[in-house]
């Protein structure tokens, strides 16, 4: 593939006229690109050879074998799968599951130690996860995106539904100093809380009542806000993970009482490469989901 400025000129000199450049890109985030273009830029107007240095050498595609231990299931629908190892991954960041035979998807990681998943039925692969058994091996890559990064001393105040628990769960657990507004539609949908209350202030809500708050997770986060002065809700750091219609509530409230600059989204667009070079993982303004998050932030939305 083409990487330096020596590589384009090679092409030039075949007689190209327009030159494409693909791989080289594994990895880097969009700010990181529009470097490598300036970079790469300059090289050609000065016969110089900076652009490859900044080349991600270092993304690893490679998979690592995985064996099941326990599919607890939740409901039907919800299974929480655990693994036999640890895990590398940092507060914020996803790997890819594959199954030879089933599919591959990615997940943001419930525990690091041992590798947990919460699954969601949202389709055939994820359907063939309710049933799979013990034993069975699996294979992961990654991990990918960028690693959350909350102020020093900032509170985080962390809005789940669905399988976004598992997003947020490390970011309490790491930092600390942390709230939580969990969100599901029955007590049935709700799992992991013992762990989570041991690592946050755990608030929730089901839409039927039969568990917390009755209605939607929004209204108990209007009520906690509320009740804050205007230097508590300078001080928040918010992390927002589920379904795309709560998640967009949850910032529109959030934008009520606080900056867009301290509010950041993670929704689940479909993520296939995870190195950011397929674009299936657009966002609305163009970022990749796979490098620029998951978590975006709401103030370049």
């Amino acid at each position: 593939g083409i990487s330096s400025a020596g590589n384009v000129k090679e092409f030039q000199e075949a007689g190209a006229t327009i030159v494409g450049i693909g791989s080289a890109l594994v990895g880097m985030n969009t700010k990181e690109i529009a470097e490598y273009f300036q970079v790469l830029s300059k090289d050609l107007e000065k016969s110089t050879e900076n652009a490859e240095k900044l080349v991600r050498y270092d993304i690893d595609m490679g998979f690592e074998s995985v064996s099941l231990v326990s599919n607890k299931k939740i409901t039907d629908d919800i299974c929480i799968l655990t693994f036999d190892r640890k895990i590398n991954i940092k507060a914020g960041q996803f790997v890819f599951l594959w199954i030879p035979g089933l599919g591959e998807k990615p997940f943001s990681a419930l525990t690091d130690d041992p590798f947990q998943l919460a699954v969601i039925n949202l389709g055939e692969f994820t359907e063939a996860l309710m049933h799979i058994e013990p034993g069975v091996e699996a294979y992961v890559r990654g991990p990918y995106g960028t690693a959350v990064s909350p102020e020093k001393g900032a509170r985080i105040c962390a809005v789940a539904g669905g399988t976004g628990l598992a997003a947020v769960w490390q970011i309490a657990r790491d930092f600390g100093n942390t709230e939580i507004f969990f969100g599901a539609r029955s007590k049935d949908r709700l799992y992991f809380i013992d762990e989570t209350e041991a690592v946050s202030d755990l608030s929730i809500a089901t839409d039927d009542g039969s568990f917390g708050h009755q209605g939607v997770i929004t209204e108990l986060l209007r009520q906690r806000l509320s009740e804050l002065s205007e230097e508590q809700l300078e001080n928040l750091t918010f992390y927002n993970c589920g379904p795309a219609p709560m998640v967009h509530a949850a910032e529109a409230v959030q934008r009520e009482y606080c900056k867009p600059e301290q509010i950041h989204n993670a929704i689940d667009y479909l993520t296939k490469c995870g190195v950011g070079i397929c674009g299936a993982c657009d966002a609305p303004d163009g970022r990749r989901l796979c490098v620029d998050g998951p978590f975006l932030d709401a103030a370049d939305l």
